[in-house]
């Protein structure tokens, strides 16, 4: 059974690539739930902005807490993750908060947003999703693939 405290709030030790693809998983389903109950009920208006950027700062904790172990394991700070995850945030409340244009002609903003999105995803994606971490135990404690062999 995985432990979702460990893996949503902590910010200590080290995790897996599965482990990271399943909180990415969870925290995707949770964000497409509440955005597409918020677009249905409130629409984009301001409330909806509103709405949206609530669930966007809750979620940053632990998507941040995820992505920190998940660089602990690559033997590089937890930190790390912010220097991806804050632009992300900003540009996902740009995008809440109307500035970007409209999905079908988006302005200067929308397209910067979009573009630094896309960055973050690709690194993230590789850097945290595809590469192994480290082997054996490193700065930040034991390799977490051990405890499954």
């Amino acid at each position: 059974m995985m432990d979702l405290q460990y893996l949503f709030a902590s910010f200590d030790g080290r995790l897996n690539r599965a482990k990271w693809w399943v909180g990415v998983v969870i925290l995707a389903i949770i964000s497409l739930a509440f955005g597409l109950i918020i677009e249905l009920i409130f629409g984009g208006g301001f409330f909806g902005g509103f709405l949206a950027t609530l669930v966007a700062l809750v979620l940053f904790f632990p998507t941040y807490a995820l992505c920190a172990k998940r660089f602990q394991d690559r033997d590089k700070p937890g930190k790390t993750a912010l220097y991806g995850l804050v632009p992300s945030l900003l540009a996902g409340l740009f995008d809440a908060w109307g500035m970007t244009g409209t999905p079908a002609e988006l302005n200067g903003l929308g397209w910067l947003c979009m573009l630094v999105n896309l960055g973050v995803g690709l690194w993230f994606l590789i850097d945290l999703g595809i590469l192994k971490g480290t082997p054996g135990p490193n700065n930040y404690g034991g390799d977490p693939l051990t405890a499954l062999t």
